[in-house]
């Protein structure tokens, strides 16, 4: 009886040091994410099958349109999948026409469907919201056939083969690699990847620069000129460059205050411009107008207090998702501003 005590007592190291940790092991998840913006009111139900290692793990049948009212409260449609890491999902969608729509009544059972995507995935290993990845399936009007009309009038989508689907209005491959999985945010219906903000991405970014019509670098303690605006007022040209942040919908911020003078007031800038494409998978904007003495009282006084003196000022981009990114320079303005005919004297 003692003797079997001691050897329990021995063992219990062994038993605690292989129980999980408190966050528990890595398991498989996929968030599946449908949208159909793009075919309005010819979409009255869609029907989501998803598998994992050919097991049926969802059927679900999603009413988008209702008959009554009209409105569509059904998609976009987020469906979270879990398992063994590494384990294989299919996922097929099939929308079905509305009520007034080709494809026939609302309903898987009442006609063709309008339009078709496949995607063959993997469940990812991740903790909790750690690593969770997104399967974004858009259903698009170049696949419904949008384009190409039948005989009778109604659209005819786009058929591949049994081991292809449609995409951008082109029949390719379902497969799906990790690396091609979309980081999973709770806002990932209203920001589709871009340029900018691509699927696989890093930290947001920001490099603050100058110019009026390109970006172009902008070294701390490098001097700017004070251009005197058709208006009265008194701006400097600011330029940005990014990354990670949305191309489109992105608030761009310029605040300002005097090194040796921070009280002095500055009002801020605040602009919603697209940005452009730009090298080394950055996007830029540039030509920001940027009046310093916005808000003065006497326009043709109140810039001589910048002649001369040391300027910080600060960009911030927010986009829809809430990411954001800032940056900031120290500039010193010059002794002179600028007229409007480029000279310092014929203001």
């Amino acid at each position: 009886m003692a003797l079997r005590r001691i050897v329990s007592l021995l063992t219990l190291p062994v038993v605690l040091a292989a129980c999980p940790a408190d966050d528990g092991p890595s398991e498989g998840r996929l968030v599946v994410g449908v949208q159909a913006e793009e075919l309005a009111a010819l979409v009255g139900s869609v029907r989501v099958v998803a598998r994992i290692d050919d097991a049926v793990a969802t059927d679900e049948i999603v009413d988008v349109q209702s008959p009554a009212t009209g409105a569509r409260d059904g998609l976009p449609k987020e469906i979270a999948l879990e398992g063994r890491p590494g384990a294989r999902v299919e996922v097929s969608v099939d929308a079905f026409g509305g009520p007034g729509g080709p494809g026939g009544p609302s309903g898987p059972g009442g006609g063709a469907a309008v339009v078709s995507r496949r995607a063959i995935t993997r469940l990812v290993a991740s903790q909790g919201t750690e690593g969770k990845k997104l399967l974004r399936l858009q259903l698009e009007s170049r696949c419904a056939g949008l384009g190409a009309v039948g005989a009778s009038g109604v659209p005819v989508p786009v058929t591949c083969a049994a081991e292809q689907t449609c995409v951008s209005g082109q029949c390719v491959s379902p497969e799906i690699a990790e690396g091609e999985l979309e980081d999973y945010e709770p806002g990932w219906a209203g920001a589709p990847p871009d340029f900018c903000r691509p699927k696989n991405r890093g930290a947001p970014e920001l490099i603050l620069g100058q110019g009026q019509t390109d970006y172009a670098p902008l070294a701390d303690g490098e001097t700017l000129q004070l251009e005197k605006g058709p208006q009265g007022g008194h701006h400097i040209w600011i330029a940005i460059r990014m990354k990670n942040l949305r191309q489109s919908g992105s608030r761009t911020t310029l605040t300002a205050k005097l090194v040796d003078d921070p009280a002095s007031p500055i009002l801020p800038a605040g602009y919603v411009f697209s940005f452009d494409r730009d090298e080394g998978s950055y996007c830029k904007l540039y030509g920001l107008r940027f009046q310093l003495d916005g808000g003065a009282a006497d326009l043709t006084q109140d810039y001589k207090r910048f002649l001369g003196k040391r300027l910080e000022v600060t960009a911030e981009v927010v986009d829809t998702t809430g990411g954001r990114a800032a940056a900031t320079k120290t500039v010193r303005i010059a002794d002179e501003r600028l007229c409007a005919d480029g000279t310092t004297t014929s203001c």
